[in-house]
Order: C-alpha cells, then structure tokens, then sequence
C-alpha cells in the first residue's frame, strides 16, 4: 500500500508539512505508481534479457518500418541509447537492421520471427504483472483509472 512521506517535526503554528503536501499531489503519487510499475515490469522481463526499453522498441517495429532516428524521436531516447538497444536486440536476434528498399541510404529496424514470439511471451509476463500489481482493483476501476491517466497524459503532451 502507497504510504504518503512522513513529515518532519512542523513548528507550531503550520499546519501542513511539504512533505505532506508532496505526498497529497496526484503527480507525485502517478510518479510513485510508475516507479512500482516500471520496476515490476523490469523484474518480469529480466529472464528474457529484456528490459521495457527494449520492449518498447520491439512494439514500435512489429507495426512501423522505422530507422532507429525515427525509433529514437519516437521513444524520446537520445540516439546513443537507441543504437545500444539495436545493437542488443541484434545480438539476440529479435530484431536486425535492413537497408531500406526505397532509400538506399536509410536502415530500417525489423523484427525477427524470434522477435515476434518474444513480444508474445512479454504480453503475457506483462499482462501478470499487472494483474498483481492492480490486484485490488476491479476491472472497471482498472479501466478508469487508465482512462483517467490518458486523458491526463494527453493533456499535458498537449503542453509541450
């Protein structure tokens, strides 16, 4: 169960710590959430030798034909990142870079067979996951507060 931070010893007269109004902040508690949730998810995917980048990676180009530039605009990675992702997707043969038909000066990234039976076993670790995790929560509440969450994650893309 999510504990708000303690406060510290407050002098007589406040009412409220920071620590306190930290903790009552539904961002603060979304970031919390995210963290048990990130952290759950990369504990399942470890005996894959996955991490939920890699995952992310994988989803993207199960559907799009992407060069890793577009992988890394898309997934908000700075190319460095992106080109050690490839490089260990390629190593373990779920994914591999393929010169593009239409550019010749363009690589795209593809999933392998591998790949996609991976993405597979990965759907269902996360799909447990999150099971446990949201445990208390019925399927509709679990419905609400997604769409809850992406409506607000709309809102502040929309900011930016």
């Amino acid at each position: 169960m999510y504990a708000a931070p303690t406060s510290l010893p407050v002098e007589s007269g406040d009412m409220v710590s920071p620590a306190e109004r930290l903790g009552s902040r539904t961002g603060y508690v979304l970031i919390k959430l995210g963290e048990e949730v990130l952290s759950a998810a990369e504990y399942a995917l470890a005996p894959l030798g996955l991490r939920a980048k890699h995952v992310s990676v994988l989803t993207l180009i199960e559907r799009h034909r992407l060069s890793q530039q577009e992988l890394s605009t898309a997934i908000g990675l700075d190319r460095t990142t992106m080109v050690g992702l490839i490089d260990d997707l390629e190593r373990t043969g779920l994914a591999v870079r393929r010169r593009d038909e239409a550019d010749r000066r363009r690589y795209v990234v593809n999933l392998t067979d591998a790949g996609a039976s991976a993405l597979r076993r990965v759907e269902t670790l996360l799909d447990e996951t999150e099971s446990e995790l949201f445990a208390d929560l019925s399927a509709p509440e679990r419905q609400a507060l997604r769409t809850l969450a992406e409506r607000a994650l709309d809102t502040a893309r929309g900011r930016r």
